[in-house]
């Protein structure tokens, strides 16, 4: 659905005059300089982050990149049906991109640093992963990495890497060739995703 509010016409409005700006830049100079690309880019930004709710996700996802929807409607309080709403028109304008890890969708700002997105989405990926091998062990109650590699459908070496990382973070026991959860405390906190399920790489 084409998204209509006055917030979407004014950021439409902006890139139609920097586009026109920076065609008139190019005809009389042939070029435009840094500082009035990063202008104009910033004042596009501005455009499209008059709408309140917007500007506060855009905001949250500049201190926690790659956060999923429901986590960011529930960190401000706001409607997950309206979350995603405003995180899609993000999307359209370009402010925002979004990665799908594990099945679940992760967004993070464009103008963010590239560097510090990658960190924040291999911190992402480790943490689902550790929270499906939880999930698997509380099923299973205990299991070999092989067994809990079939499950989950990968690699043996990257469950043992994983599993070796939650002994370390107090969240599973190992015995002998078995895993398994260290306490039912563990189980919950996984389950809930309230536990740091051994973060570090």
């Amino acid at each position: 659905m084409q998204d209509t509010s006055p917030s979407a016409y004014g950021f439409l409005g902006t890139v139609e005059a920097i586009d026109y700006v920076l065609r008139a830049f190019s005809r009389t100079s042939g070029a435009i300089s840094i500082q009035a690309t990063s202008f104009l880019i910033g004042a596009a930004i501005m455009a499209g982050l008059k709408h309140p709710v917007r500007r506060r996700i855009y905001d949250h996802l500049i201190r926690l990149p790659g956060d999923h929807f429901r986590s960011v409607a529930r960190s401000l309080d706001i409607a997950i049906g309206t979350a995603r709403y405003h995180l899609a028109a993000l999307v359209r304008e370009g402010l925002v991109y979004k990665e799908d890890t594990n099945g679940r969708a992760r967004y993070y700002v464009k103008a963010g640093a590239a560097d510090v997105n990658r960190l924040y989405a291999q911190h992402w990926e480790f943490r689902d992963v550790r929270l499906r091998i939880v999930a698997v062990l509380r099923r299973l109650d205990r299991a070999q990495p092989a067994t809990i590699s079939k499950v989950l459908g990968i690699s043996r070496q990257l469950v043992s890497y994983h599993l070796v990382r939650l002994e370390k973070a107090g969240r599973v026991r190992r015995e002998g060739s078995l895993y398994r959860l260290a306490s039912p405390g563990s189980v919950r906190g996984a389950h809930d995703g309230k536990v740091r399920l051994g973060t570090k790489p």
